[in-house]
């Protein structure tokens, strides 16, 4: 025989479960509608555009696409006649890289004097530090990991000798007129 106080208790144990079924809706639907205003973070698709008058020769823009860091360099003279000798890089001529087709090798850029190359370190993703060739000390410039201190020259090439042992991946881009990079979609 049931008594009363058991039929009271199953009556609470039930509100009890549709209130904790009722929060748990309430939270997904709350975490989607944040989701879906929130203005992602992730830029997969959407197009980069780069005013390449904006930056001086021997100098570098740092961009952030994909939820990746972009270099893109204006190689100076300097920068162009300085790429490391074939015997100091692990692939001088370039063929292993992560690159579009069509680019001009070992330069591995579709103008001589833009570099457009991810700005991490190949090892540990670090972020590079641009090191122009008239302040090298004992090397031909390029770019430096900030974790390690791995080296790649101006092309994004690795040296041999050094924890990273693949060059610097180059996103997909294109050139729009003399002065405009696109990186991404159309």
């Amino acid at each position: 025989m049931q008594t009363g106080n058991d039929s009271l208790t199953r009556v609470r144990i039930r509100a009890l479960m549709k209130l904790m079924v009722l929060g748990a809706a309430l939270l997904l639907v709350g975490v989607m509608l944040r989701y879906a205003f929130s203005g992602s973070v992730d830029t997969r698709g959407d197009t980069l555009r780069v005013d390449l008058a904006e930056i001086a020769p021997g100098e570098a823009g740092r961009f952030v696409h994909g939820n990746r860091h972009v270099l893109v360099v204006h190689r100076d003279a300097a920068w162009q006649a300085a790429l490391a000798d074939d015997e100091e890089l692990v692939d001088p001529a370039a063929r292993r890289g992560q690159q579009p087709d069509g680019l001009d090798l070992p330069l591995r850029s579709f103008r001589p004097e833009w570099l457009v190359v991810i700005g991490e370190g190949t090892d540990l993703g670090c972020e590079l530090d641009l090191v122009h060739p008239e302040e090298a000390d004992g090397w031909s410039g390029g770019f430096v990991d900030r974790c390690r201190g791995g080296r790649y020259d101006g092309a994004g090439r690795v040296y041999a000798d050094q924890n990273a042992r693949r060059n610097l991946p180059i996103p997909d881009y294109r050139f729009a007129g003399e002065d405009r990079l696109i990186l991404g979609s159309p």
